[in-house]
């Protein structure tokens, strides 16, 4: 189990792995019981959320808010119909999603900050680049902002799959991936920003 999870933070970009190590300390061993010659791992009570679970729903809390500051940056200034149909579904799926993440923060007593997902998601030059292009430019902008978004956050969720802990947690970094691999292939079909 161990080694997963060190081959997960493995996969994951230096800045992500940087807050991954500095926030949880997953660098250190587990605290450890002795029974006997053997070691056990103490193990987070069933449904507490602990250090790495609670970093990724913050993250991808961040992650998400700034999903839907982008979706909403152009969902009126679409033109390809299909697009248009992509950027509703992430607006309401992942609206979804945060305010389930912020339940099980809230729960934890918790609660997820911008500051949280600061330095490791889509800049504000990219933001800027959308908010500001052209009508003619706004469908093909949006594909390459979104889609290098998106896939940061299935690469998050995957990283967390083989690192987290919590059966939800595990399940919701399940689905980002799935979802957010699926948004990539489908804007991948569409012509990209020049």
């Amino acid at each position: 189990m161990r080694r997963a999870r060190r081959a997960a933070l493995r996969v994951l970009p230096p800045h992500l792995l940087a807050v991954l190590l500095a926030v949880t300390g997953c660098g250190a061993p587990a605290p450890t019981e002795a029974t006997g010659s053997a070691a056990v791992t103490r193990a987070a009570t069933p449904g507490e959320l602990t250090g790495i679970d609670l970093l990724f729903l913050s993250m991808m809390a961040g992650h998400t808010e700034q999903t839907l500051q982008i979706v909403r940056l152009v969902r009126d200034r679409l033109t390809d119909p299909e697009l248009r149909t992509l950027v509703a579904a992430v607006e309401v799926t992942e609206a979804d999603e945060l305010a389930t993440v912020r339940g099980w923060l809230a729960q934890a007593g918790r609660s997820a900050r911008a500051d949280d997902h600061a330095g490791h998601g889509t800049d504000p030059e990219q933001v800027a680049r959308l908010r500001d292009a052209p009508t003619a430019e706004v469908d093909r902008v949006l594909i390459d902002v979104l889609s290098s978004h998106q896939q940061a956050a299935a690469d998050l969720a995957r990283a967390h799959l083989a690192a987290g802990s919590d059966a939800r947690v595990l399940d919701l970094a399940r689905r980002v991936e799935q979802s957010r691999t699926a948004q990539v292939a489908l804007m991948g079909e569409r012509p990209a920003a020049g």
